[in-house]
């Protein structure tokens, strides 16, 4: 027998409380009021200690409770292994992990060793099978006699760019095995076992009488180096601002790592990077010239341990930012549009240069140069300039219509109401002050809001608004306490229009003055315009679909002449692979890293590059305890094998542990006994006679 948790038992020290009880416990005695002791007769009376149990079979109902519980919570269970003859007929599934991580240095090698060792280890009438995994798993070969032709699957096999599952691998490996009559079953697991590959594991089991060997070819200690991110901004000028992100993975500090940058094939600049163990660091490339269109752009470090992360591919392409223009009020000298301007400025994720026009003047060639347009405090009483606005945003623009005290919505055209989505509204003169009481999480304006210390809007005091009554069709992102609306949406055509019914300066409320402003202010500007950051990498084994990547290098998925054309995908190889296009969206998974590029098979000037880097998560090479994972799947901790290699191998006999634990029998037995003693002691207690009486 063996325990899960000895550490429980310590609680058998706990026996000394029914020994305390029993043994110092003092007899009661029952006191009688007398009005007169002149007719009774003086008596001793003594009271001791007991010196003997009075009852031992209620101690001794206390003290094997306490001794059922301490084991119980001990997790005592049994092993009952079965002994399987050297000679007898086996069927093994060798389980191979062939993610990123394997090509770390001698790794890779010691997996194919630990193979082939099982192999030389199975005799005649063994079965075996060959599966391998990554963050899928295949079977290489079905379970066969022939071990020639497992070992010559072996030979063909190579790590691949993918991570690491290994619970997809188990449940593989089970089903192979499940089917097996009348034989020994085993699954040898070989692996690196890496930490980051085992987050859903424990809900992974193997089947009845299947017994786990596993090998972990990890070494000791593994020092590694990776690219993990590059962040391209637009710094103005037409230049570009470069930012890559390293993760020291070892546990030495790194000093003066040159970090290399090249664009469209030219070596551009070289930065030294420092890092603290486990830790990050960041090298910047400033004042970038890019060249036109879609550039290939490679980051690199001088190659470790693991080479496949010491280079970062990404797609460099000019960024153009978002144009907004601000439509002011006939005081268009005043601060009403100095806080929307200024945070507008702030920040490079996009970068957003902002201008300012009079609303009164607005022509259609301005709006043709803007992606945004803030209305800020203008009323729409003019229904040319409504209806400007109108065709503007229906071809995809984004519009803010920001109202305060010029709004003066009893002016307003039916095509200014139109656009404003609401019927006219009426001025609330808040004395008492208005709190944001609602946020619709949901909304992508506020959904980054709504964690834990990211915002709070509640602090903001709103003095005056206008009431809205929306229309069908429009929707209320935001409202104050007294349930007014205080952010609407809604679609015109292609585009989107957001009406906030207060000021965004410090006139009708101080929400300009609270930290919640600046990114609000910008996921206003981002809603409206549909913005997305442009995909500049993905990571290996990701999909993409072939209309945006069609859009990105041209027309669409038509051809000049209208025709749809043949798509090919030419891999990292220069090898040229059909796309098959069906009726509805066709994906394109890119399997491995490096640049990969899809183009009309006739039309190479329509290429669009697409760059693929490895998943983050393999180049941490941490390893799970090898216990963890085979007491989570097979139920019972690993014990050595006679014989077995050290490579993990399955020697002249193997074993298949059952274990079966004992904790619920024992609590059960406590709860019987504990019912047995509380039943005992009462009726003991009623039936007690006086001890006598005492004087007053």
């Amino acid at each position: 027998m063996s325990l899960l948790t000895p550490w429980f038992l310590a609680g058998l020290g706990l026996l000394s409380i029914p020994i305390i009880i029993h043994l110092t416990h003092r007899q009661r005695s029952r006191v009688t009021v007398f009005p007169s002791l002149m007719f009774l007769r003086k008596l001793p009376f003594k009271t001791m200690n007991r010196r003997r149990i009075r009852h031992p079979l209620l101690f001794a109902l206390r003290c094997v409770a306490v001794i059922l519980l301490a084991l119980a919570f001990s997790r005592p269970f049994f092993d009952s292994v079965t002994a399987v003859e050297a000679g007898s007929e086996r069927d093994v599934a060798i389980l191979l992990d062939v993610s990123a991580s394997l090509g770390y240095e001698g790794r890779w090698d010691a997996a194919l060793d630990s193979a082939r060792a099982v192999l030389d280890g199975l005799g005649e009438g063994d079965r075996v099978a060959v599966a391998t995994f990554d963050e899928q798993a295949r079977e290489r070969t079905p379970l066969t006699l022939d071990l020639v032709a497992a070992r010559n699957g072996l030979a063909d096999l190579s790590p691949t760019d993918l991570g690491t599952r290994l619970e997809a691998g188990i449940q593989l490996a089970g089903r192979i095995l499940s089917e097996s009559e009348d034989r020994t079953r085993e699954v040898v697991l070989i692996s690196d076992f890496q930490r980051t590959g085992w987050e859903d594991g424990g809900r992974v089991r193997l089947p009845d009488g299947v017994s786990l060997r596993a090998a972990s070819v990890a070494p000791e200690e593994a020092a590694n180096v990776a690219l993990a991110e590059a962040a391209l901004r637009a710094a103005g000028g037409g230049r570009a601002r470069l930012l890559a992100r390293l993760a020291n993975m070892g546990d030495a500090p790194v000093e003066g790592l040159p970090v290399s940058l090249e664009i469209a094939g030219r070596a551009v600049a070289t930065v030294p990077v420092d890092m603290p163990p486990r830790g990050t660091g960041t090298a910047v490339f400033d004042d970038l010239a890019l060249p036109e269109g879609r550039s290939r752009g490679r980051l690199t470090v001088p190659e470790d341990g693991l080479a496949i992360d010491n280079a970062f591919r990404f797609v460099a392409a000019p960024e153009a930012g978002l144009r907004t223009l601000i439509l002011e009020n006939n005081r268009g000298g005043s601060e009403g549009s100095l806080f929307l301007e200024r945070a507008l400025g702030i920040g490079d994720a996009p970068r957003i240069e902002t201008s300012r026009a009079p609303a009164a003047g607005l022509e259609a060639s301005a709006l043709s140069a803007v992606d945004f347009a803030i209305l800020n405090d203008a009323d729409l009483a003019d229904a040319g300039r409504a209806g400007r606005l109108r065709e503007w945003v229906s071809a995809g623009g984004g519009l803010l219509i920001v109202l305060g005290r010029d709004a003066s919505m009893n002016r307003w055209s039916d095509a200014g109401l139109e656009l404003l989505g609401a019927g006219p509204g009426s001025l609330v003169d808040a004395a008492d002050g208005r709190r944001l009481s609602w946020l619709d999480y949901d909304h992508p304006v506020f959904e980054l809001f709504s964690g834990p210390r990211s915002g709070d809007f509640s602090g903001a005091r709103f003095d005056r608004l206008w009431s809205l009554e929306p229309r069908e069709g429009t929707t209320v992102a935001a409202r104050f306490d007294s349930g007014e609306p205080a952010l609407l949406e809604h679609s015109v055509g292609e585009g989107r229009v957001l009406v906030w019914t207060s000021t965004l300066d410090r006139y009708w409320n101080d929400l300009a003055l609270q930290p919640v402003f600046l990114p609000f202010v910008h996921r206003l500007a981002l809603h409206a315009t549909g913005y997305r950051e442009p995909e500049r990498w993905i990571e290996a084994g990701g999909v993409l679909e072939l209309a945006a990547l069609a859009g990105a290098g041209g027309p669409g998925l038509a051809g000049p002449d209208g025709d749809a054309p043949e798509w090919v995908v030419v891999d990292p190889d220069g090898d040229r692979q059909p796309v098959e296009v069906g009726e509805g969206p066709t994906w394109i998974e890119f399997p491995r890293a490096g640049f990969y590029q899809v183009e009309p098979r006739d039309d190479a000037s329509r290429s669009t590059t697409v760059a693929v880097n490895p998943p983050i998560t393999e180049s941490d090479l941490v390893p799970v305890a090898v216990e963890r994972v085979v007491e989570a799947v097979a139920g019972v901790a690993p014990a050595a094998a006679g014989g077995a290699g050290e490579n993990g191998a399955t020697a002249d006999e193997a074993t298949v542990p059952r274990r079966a634990e004992l904790w619920w029998v024992l609590l059960l037995l406590a709860g019987l006994v504990l019912a047995v003693e509380s039943v005992l002691a009462n009726r003991w207690t009623r039936q007690r006679p006086a001890s006598g009486l005492a004087g007053a």
